[in-house]
């Protein structure tokens, strides 16, 4: 697939979000009797639209990448959604509580936990599917071994 056809499909979840989002905060604010939309609450509906359609893109949708294009997709993704969140904390905290020390620590302090959850689970991967492999070979083994019994 192409990038810039993968990048148009992301666009249009983008575009969804965004719209799912801001008919959510009009039905919030006018149940809440609050009629004006401030434009920090649109800030926040792009960046929550952005880590939600990473997320998205990271997990969930493939649309037949290789293997080596759909890891780099993954990876990539799920760090801009990492970076999205990470953004909306720091604009948008009702409190001041994150400075710019803490919020840089909490955001090593996270990539490194993801980095070894990752490669555990692109280790573990390659375990079960040498075993599976193996197992495959055993049933094909057996199965050929009976195969000639009958013959």
């Amino acid at each position: 697939m192409k990038i810039s056809k993968y990048l148009s499909y992301m666009l249009k979840d983008f575009l969804v979000a965004c719209g799912f989002l801001t008919v959510i905060a009009a039905i919030v604010l006018a149940l809440s009797s609050s009629g004006t939309i401030q434009a920090s609450l649109l800030g926040q509906i792009v960046l929550i639209a952005s880590a939600f359609t990473c997320f998205k893109y990271a997990l969930v949708n493939t649309h037949e990448l290789g293997k080596k294009a759909g890891i780099i997709s993954f990876y990539v993704s799920f760090l801009m959604a990492d970076v999205f969140l990470i953004l909306w904390l720091w604009f948008f905290s009702s409190r001041q509580i994150f400075d710019r020390d803490l919020l840089l620590s909490y955001t090593i302090v996270i990539l490194l936990v993801k980095g070894v959850v990752f490669t555990m689970m692109h280790i573990d991967g390659q375990n079960e599917a040498k075993q599976l492999n193996q197992k495959l070979s055993e049933y094909k083994n057996n199965e050929n071994n009976e195969n000639k019994r009958m013959v």
